[in-house]
């Protein structure tokens, strides 16, 4: 006879044992899960916060148990952040090559080279996720900002219009649109009228300068002629003068410019070459030279350097100009607030020395250039009804003059501009 309750009683054992294995093991991986999940949302909130260096060790300590993919992209956000751009893609490479449509890898891989101007990769980078998702919003505003960048304006405006007929809300979007279509313009006209006035105790009468110029952008760069009209020592001249800024590669352009005047109080010629470099980190430098012909002429050696800092930008520039005497040397320090759009700022600028590049200065020989003045200058330029300019600024100065030494100018520009 079989015993059914000794067999009954064995299957009774070997099930319990099992479900017990089993439910051990259930909470060994949801707790590991869990704690997982906990680490990463403690990381992601210290990088958030600022602490990115123990955000990073948290997230190397999660990688060395198990790879993540959602910690691996956090890590590379993290190396982002702080441009350390070749970290970035060793994280972000390692989450495609196992999700090659990884939603956030892609993100944060398209910033980086949209960062790093390297706009064709960055496009690519977004035409992987839309070949997916053609409706995403993110990426469809993100296709459309790289595009502006390299200049295609049509398909940027193109890419906002299909993405703001899906999302007609998006604000940003529709910023952007607007922007766009004014850099489509391909013309602007300008007029400005600068008046300095000097301490009564000078004696000296306002000197004025009026300015009329029309600007054209081409394939190369853009080009501007220009015609100033000036008043000053009881003088008056008009000199002529073209700008360009031809486009070399995606990081360079070069500032070329010419000008011609039969009046003293303007150099006979003038002309001037830089090169700009666009280098990482949003850094921008530049190495140049100016030449003025009076009875003779001088040359003047110049260099800048600057920096996007979010909405800000900070340049610093310098003059030399070399004599028998020894050399002279100039600076200036420059910072603007930029808002929605590269045509609404506020600024400000504090200088040392003459710069060749101020034509409202000048007294008909270039030693002009030797003299002493220390300025400060406020300005605000503004766009409205999407096609007009207006510029406003005022600057103090105490500057060297060889009749009379150091004489306090007050100086006024205003200014008004088109484009079509």
């Amino acid at each position: 006879m079989i015993n059914c309750k000794k067999r009954s009683s064995k299957f009774s054992r070997n099930f319990n044992n099992q479900f017990i294995f089993v439910s051990m093991l259930f909470l060994l991986v949801f707790s590991g899960n869990l704690c997982t999940a906990q680490t990463y949302d403690e990381a992601k909130k210290l990088a958030y916060n600022g602490e990115r260096e123990k955000a990073r060790e948290m997230c190397r300590k999660m990688l060395a148990v198990e790879f993540d993919s959602d910690v691996a992209v956090l890590m590379a956000r993290l190396y982002a952040w702080d441009g350390k751009y070749d970290s970035t893609r060793v994280y972000t490479s390692q989450v495609l090559d196992l999700y090659p449509e990884h939603w956030d890898a892609l993100d944060c891989l398209s910033d980086v080279q949209y960062w790093e101007e390297k706009y064709a990769d960055a496009i690519k980078s977004c035409d992987i996720m839309l070949a997916k998702d053609p409706k995403d919003e993110t990426f469809m505003f993100k296709k459309a900002k790289i595009l502006n960048a390299m200049e295609q304006y049509d398909q940027a405006v193109n890419q906002l219009e299909s993405l703001l007929k899906i999302y007609p809300s998006n604000a940003e979007a529709r910023t952007k649109l607007e922007t766009i279509r004014l850099d489509q313009m391909k013309n602007r006209v300008r007029i400005s009228y600068t008046l300095d006035a000097f301490e009564k105790s000078s004696n000296k009468d306002p000197w004025h300068l009026l300015a009329f110029s029309y600007g054209r952008k081409t394939a190369i760069g853009t080009v501007i002629g220009r015609i100033n009209w000036a008043e000053r020592y009881g003088t008056k001249a008009v000199q002529y003068e073209v700008d360009a800024y031809p486009r070399i590669t995606e990081k360079d352009y070069a500032y070329v410019n010419l000008g011609f005047s039969n009046n003293t109080i303007f150099p006979k010629m003038r002309a001037g070459l830089e090169w700009y470099h666009s280098f990482p980190k949003s850094f921008e430098g530049s190495i140049g030279m100016r030449a003025l012909v009076y009875d003779e002429t001088t040359f003047i050696y110049t260099g800048s350097v600057g920096k996007y800092v979010g909405n800000y930008w900070i340049s610093l520039r310098a003059y030399v100009t070399p004599s028998s005497s020894g050399a002279s040397t100039s600076a200036s320090i420059q910072a603007r607030r930029y808002f929605t759009d590269p045509e609404n700022y506020i600024g400000m600028r504090v200088g040392y020395g003459i710069s060749p590049d101020d034509r409202t200065y000048g007294d008909g020989t270039s030693s002009y250039l030797t003299l002493m003045s220390q300025s400060a200058k406020v300005e605000f330029n503004h766009l409205f009804n999407k096609v007009w300019t207006t510029y406003a600024a005022f600057s103090l100065s105490n500057e060297e003059y060889r009749d009379q030494g150091y004489v306090l100018n007050y100086s006024f520009e205003i200014a008004i501009g088109r484009f079509f």
